[in-house]
């Protein structure tokens, strides 16, 4: 029955969806066995079939990896593998239902299996020895991965399987073939497309699993999962569809809660039989495919509610033996919810772990192929990146080292808990281990390779820089320290003060050539791991990490040799076993010595012997030449020297001149031994000059005392003169100071106190100019009598300048007394102007609300008149401000022009001037504005009062008026007939003045807008005064006559509307009464008749 449900072979299907609906047929044993057994047969073409697409495939895949092309067939050839593998799982089912059966011809059909199993080992043997060259993990093949990690497990193959299989079946079958875990049959497909994962395979983690799944190309597609089979359900059928003429009513009820038994019992063997899932695309499709079952179960309840009240229908005494179905069907019914509820929740908890798991499984295998991936040859010097790169992911994988463990900590407590799915649980659990201790030892590998390519960088960077710093010293000692008698004295000095730094330093430099020299020995080969430098021969490599395949084993610090490095990922290997593999290169260090860096650190050497003579040859020649411009420098200054150069000396100082000379000269002597600079006949020549300077020295120090009187007369007028420009300055600098200080803007006071005290400086002034001519005729009689000594230019220069002095000061002195005059009246005509507008501002601030009254708008607008008359009589004291503002510009502009000095404040007073005359023009334009529009609001108002005086005096007559009416009560129907025409009469009446009302309105709602406009034009003005005046202005409250207007015109308004509804409702009233009048009248004659 189990393999019937599964093939769905003796069911006929119907509906959609994941849940197929069912009816059971009844089909006898042979016939079941039979056709199991022809379906077994077609089966086994097929794996045969997808056994030859696969082995053309990777015959064409050989071929381009002899012509070195990529690969292209490698995910179609898995996905054949993975349909042939799925075959085989199913026809281990059938064989053992045949078996179990009996069947005659079942031992064929093993023999088939059993070849089909063989050609499938054989296969996967060729692609493991094609596709293990230089491949690792991509991060789709490990999402592949983590889905079929642990299909095996619990697709039939470790426990149900092995333990069912009778022993006929057993030795054809499961030694080494597909039954076992860890068997010939998964142990083949390790190095297949798994190579990253082989170092830390475990016992847990079948790599058959792994290399299963990735045939499926990184989708999960209805083929990859054909394996998983939806639980097949066929609903209850309903008691009407087991309505039947020839069965009772209470035979029909039986019958139905037989079937509504049969089907609980159905379904409980079917939760009972149902799979869990082996990855994620499976478990996640039996969740849903057992939420759509949990739903059918649940609404059974219907059905067995509709069998509950079929029990009332039931007789004795087929009543008892309905009831007892029907207990025994409500205790299987809660057993089975209880069953659903219970899978459900192991469904959703396993999903969880494995969504989680399998994220972590892809983030282990993306850094993996990072770290793979990474090249460490000479090539790549980017070494910082990848030490940057490599703590991230050192903190990365501390941090998600928790996540991990949380994982981890979340399957213990499932298996703790005895989850169903514990294969699957442990599987994902061992994967986890397995990949984050295969990260954890690249890291391993990772920080070894960027310690020793740290080194290798470091040390050809440092041999680089050497032979560099060696050749550019060379270059600049044969550059810098060449030298002739042309070469400046001062710039050789300092390159013999250089050259003793430079022979300093290159001693010191000799400990780091031989510190490069030891740490040649010491640098490991990085050329080897470039593709492009193909090895000429093997040899020999270190491995820095654990490595084990099923064709090689490396163990850490094993001695292995590179036999090939034509991939730059993975190196052809041979271990010390003599077992030669395709290893990732990241797991080996090619050790010392390295011959570049040896013949590199040889070149320095050399190189640095060289250096150090050139250095020598250099410095000799130098020192030569500084000798003999030190030499030259004392002969020189001697032939230069006159007068004035020998009276500036001390009395020693003499004898000091001779015995330099002659001390230059035998250092000259001693320093060109070994110079190549000078010969012997250029010495025998510097010697005659010596000898010549000596006697031109003692003559110029008889001719030293001749001008020594005309200098104290000098220094004399030249001492008065300091003195003169001393007391100028000073002067000059109050002067200055007073013009950049800034007067109190408004405070004529103080102007009048700069005033003075300049006038007491002016004083001052002309007593210091007094002086200065008196003697500028000295100075002029000393330049008449020593006209021939050379101070006398520079005493008329300087009495020149202070002359020139003088008169600058004296201007600007009386410039600036221009200008304090002229700032004073500036301030007082401001201060006045600035009263005027103030006091005008004051008056239109204070103006009172509107009146609604025509002679208050009227007397408003003649004390408008009377203030603009006003104003125009005191517009004067603007133009006097404007006049002296002019003058004190003119002044400013001559302090500018003459001596470059600005007037801060006049700018202040023209502002301030500028904002008195825009208030005094606002003060004319607000007198303006108020005038027309009040005009306009007089006029409003007049014709207002006219239309409301008119419409009120007519209401008031009307409303008596109809007061009247209604008290006069007519007696018969002729008078209320009358009285009815002259109550409509009144109405129409009353009907035509609306318009009269409607223009009224009209009239109250111009006069309103007006008077708030101006009411407004008063606020925005009272605004402006507020901010110009330093203390607001004390504020009155303003109370709009407009509000009074419209209130009346409202109250007329309702008043008329008022007067219209008694009206209208009189005359209705009216019209009633005289008709029931009439009626009581003609009733009244007819009865007297």
């Amino acid at each position: 029955m189990a393999y019937l449900s599964g093939s769905n072979s003796s069911f006929t299907s119907y509906g959609s969806g994941d849940t197929v609906y069912s009816e059971p047929l009844q089909i006898n044993t042979h016939c079941v066995t039979t056709r199991i057994f022809f379906w077994g047969g077609g089966n086994c073409v097929n794996g045969e079939d997808k056994l030859a697409l696969a082995r053309t495939a990777l015959q064409s895949d050989a071929k381009r990896l002899e012509s070195g092309i990529q690969f292209l067939n490698e995910a179609e050839i898995a996905g054949y593998l993975l349909e042939c593998e799925n075959i085989l799982r199913q026809q281990v089912v059938d064989i053992q239902i045949l078996l179990d059966g009996k069947f005659p011809f079942a031992d064929q059909l093993v023999q088939r299996v059993s070849k089909l199993r063989d050609d499938l080992l054989a296969l996967r043997a060729e692609c493991s020895s094609v596709y293990s060259k230089g491949r690792t993990l991509t991060t789709e093949q490990t999402k592949m991965m983590i889905s079929g990690i642990t299909q095996s497990l619990n697709s039939g193959f470790s426990q149900s399987i092995n333990t069912n299989l009778t022993p006929a079946l057993t030795p054809a079958l499961t030694p080494g073939g597909i039954g076992t875990p860890g068997s010939t049959f998964t142990s083949s497909l390790t190095p297949c497309l798994t190579p990253s994962l082989t170092p830390a395979l475990t016992p847990s983690l079948q790599p058959a699993s792994v290399q299963s799944y990735l045939g499926s190309g990184g989708d999960m597609v209805p083929g990859s999962l054909r394996h998983l089979k939806n639980m097949q359900i066929r609903k209850p059928l309903l008691k009407s569809s087991l309505a039947d003429p020839s069965l009772t009513e209470e035979e029909v009820n039986m019958k139905f809660v037989q079937d509504l038994l049969n089907w609980v019992e159905e379904m409980q063997m079917e939760l009972e039989r149902s799979e869990w899932g082996s990855d994620m695309p499976s478990v996640k499709m039996n969740l849903d495919n057992h939420k759509n079952v949990h739903r059918v179960i649940e609404e059974f309840q219907m059905s067995l509610k509709e069998a509950k009240i079929s029990e009332i229908q039931m007789t004795m005494p087929l009543k008892l033996s309905f009831s007892d179905k029907l207990n025994k069907l409500e205790k299987q019914y809660e057993r089975l919810l209880s069953s659903s509820r219970e899978r459900q929740s192991h469904l959703e908890s396993l999903h969880d772990f494995v969504s989680q798991a399998t994220q972590e499984l892809i983030w282990l295998n993306e850094k993996e192929e990072e770290e793979v991936a990474f090249d460490w040859s000479d090539r790549n010097i980017n070494i910082s990146k990848k030490r940057d790169y490599h703590a991230d992911l050192m903190r990365e994988l501390d941090e998600k080292e928790e996540a991990i463990k949380s994982v981890q900590d979340k399957a213990e407590r499932l298996m703790l808990k005895n989850h169903p799915a514990r294969l699957t649980i442990e599987a994902y659990k061992a994967a986890m281990q397995t990949q984050w201790s295969w990260i954890l030892q690249l890291c391993s590998c990772v920080e070894q390779h960027l310690k020793e390519n740290a080194i290798y960088f470091e040390f050809f960077s440092d041999a680089k820089e050497s032979m560099d710093y060696l050749k550019n010293l060379q270059d600049s000692i044969q550059r810098k320290y060449s030298c002739d008698r042309t070469s400046s004295l001062h710039r050789l000095e300092d390159l013999i003060q250089e050259s003793m730094d430079e022979k300093e330093q290159l001693l010191q430099y000799r400990s780091t050539v031989a510190g490069l020299v030891g740490r040649a020995k010491n640098i490991v080969q990085l050329k080897p791991r470039n593709p492009e430098n193909p090895l000429r021969s093997s040899i020999p490599v270190k491995a820095i990490c654990d490595y084990r395949q099923i064709e090689i084993t490396i163990y850490k610090e094993d001695e292995c040799v590179l036999a090939s490095n034509s991939h730059r990922a993975k190196w052809k290997v041979i271990n010390p076993a003599g077992n030669e593999a395709m290893v990732p290169s990241v797991c080996f260090t090619v050790p010392p010595p390295n011959k570049e860096a040896v013949d590199m650190v040889s070149r320095t050497e050399q190189l640095y012997q060289n250096v150090l003579a050139l250095w020598h040859h250099s410095h000799v020649n130098m020192k030569s030449v500084v000798s003999w411009h030190y030499l030259m420098a004392d002969i020189q200054a001697i032939r230069n020297w006159n007068v004035a150069s020998i009276k500036t000396m001390l009395p020693g100082e003499h004898q000091q001149v001779l015995s330099n000379l002659q001390s230059h000269f035998d250092e000259f002597l001693e320093d060109s031994e070994e110079s190549k600079v000078f010969t012997m006949a250029d010495c025998a020549q510097l010697e005659r000059d010596v000898a010549a300077c000596k006697e031109y020295y003692q003559e110029l120090l008889r001719s030293a005392e001749r001008e020594e009187h005309e200098e104290s007369v000098y220094n004399h007028y030249i001492s008065e003169i300091r003195n003169f420009r001393m007391h100028l300055e000073a002067h000059e600098e109050h002067l200055i100071r007073q013009i950049r200080s800034p007067l109190e803007r408004d405070d004529l006071e103080q102007s009048l106190q700069r005033i003075t005290e300049h006038e007491r400086k002016t004083a001052e002034l002309n007593k210091l100019k007094e002086d200065l001519d008196a003697m500028k005729e000295k100075c002029e009689l000393f330049l008449r009598q020593a006209a021939g000594s050379p101070s006398v230019a520079t005493l008329s220069s300087e009495l020149t300048v202070l002359i020139q002095s003088m008169s600058q000061v004296y201007s600007m002195s009386s410039i600036y007394m221009d200008k304090l005059k002229t700032v004073s009246l500036v301030v007082k005509h401001s201060q006045s102007a600035e009263a005027l507008v103030k006091a005008y501002e004051s008056k239109l601030y204070e103006e009172d609300a509107m009146n609604p009254d025509v002679k208050s708008i009227e007397n408003v607008i003649s004390t408008l008149k009377h203030w603009r008359a006003e104003i125009d009589e005191r517009q004067e004291s603007f133009h006097d401000m404007e006049d002296e503002l002019q003058k004190a510009r003119l002044i400013s502009d001559r302090m500018f022009k003459a001596h470059n000095e600005r007037d801060f404040d006049l700018d202040w007073h023209k502002e301030k001037a500028d904002q008195l005359s825009e208030r005094w023009q606002n003060i004319h334009s607000q007198i303006d504005s108020r005038l027309r529009d009040l005009d306009g609001i007089s006029k409003s108002l007049k014709h207002y009062r006219d239309s409301y005086s008119s419409l009120d005096e007519w209401v008031r007559d009307m409303e008596a008026a109809q007061l009247k009416a209604q008290e006069h009560k007519p007696e018969d129907s002729k008078a209320l007939a009358e009285l009815l025409n002259k109550q409509k009469i009144l109405v129409a009446e009353i009907e035509k003045k609306q318009s009269s009302i409607d223009e009224c309105q009209k009239y109250s709602e111009q006069y309103s807008s007006a008077v708030k406009d101006y009411e407004l034009q008063l606020m925005t003005f009272r605004a402006m005064v507020d901010s110009q005046h330093k203390s607001p202005l004390k504020k009155r409250r303003m109370q709009s006559s407009s509000d009074a207007i419209q209130q009346e015109f409202m109250d007329l308004r309702t008043r008329y509307t008022a007067l219209v509804t008694l009206m209208t409702q009189y005359v209705k009233f009216a019209s009633e009464t005289l008709k029931r009048t009439e009626d009581e009248e003609v009733s009244y004659s007819c009865f007297n008749t």
